[in-house]
């Protein structure tokens, strides 16, 4: 009877690691408006296994019917001029005002310090939310 014993705390010991390891890592960004834009929203950002990450985010107060770009920023949680970013996605508001996306990107959860929305035509930063884990 006791080697059964052995193998089933053997078992429930590597149950309980695998599951430590398989949790999913994940963060989330609030947007907040800048320069009086009146843009705000939400995401959420989660790890893939693959290495990559999967990012929604669902958008306000934008300008109806106009492109923008969303760029992720691996030096500062303030979306600052000089730091290192990577542009996401280009998604189009639509005439509400509104915008959602869900897009992967090719990088670390752990590298995002902050998500940046710019208007595509002029280049202006309307909104930056840092990411919190």
């Amino acid at each position: 009877m006791r080697p059964n014993l052995a193998v089933l705390a053997l078992l429930a010991t590597c149950l309980t690691a695998s599951v430590a390891v398989a949790q999913v890592q994940k963060a989330s960004v609030t947007f907040e408006s800048l320069s009086a834009s009146g843009v705000s929203g939400d995401g959420a950002l989660r790890a893939l296994p693959d290495g990559e990450v999967q990012i929604r985010a669902t958008l306000s107060g934008l300008q109806p019917n106009t492109e923008y770009i969303a760029l992720l920023f691996d030096a500062s949680q303030s979306c600052a001029d000089g730091t290192s970013n990577l542009q996401v996605i280009q998604f189009e508001s639509n005439p509400a005002g509104k915008a959602t996306w869900n897009t992967k990107v090719a990088t670390s959860l752990a590298a995002i310090q902050s998500v940046g929305i710019r208007v595509q035509s002029t280049n202006a930063l309307v909104a930056c939310g840092a990411v919190t884990q």
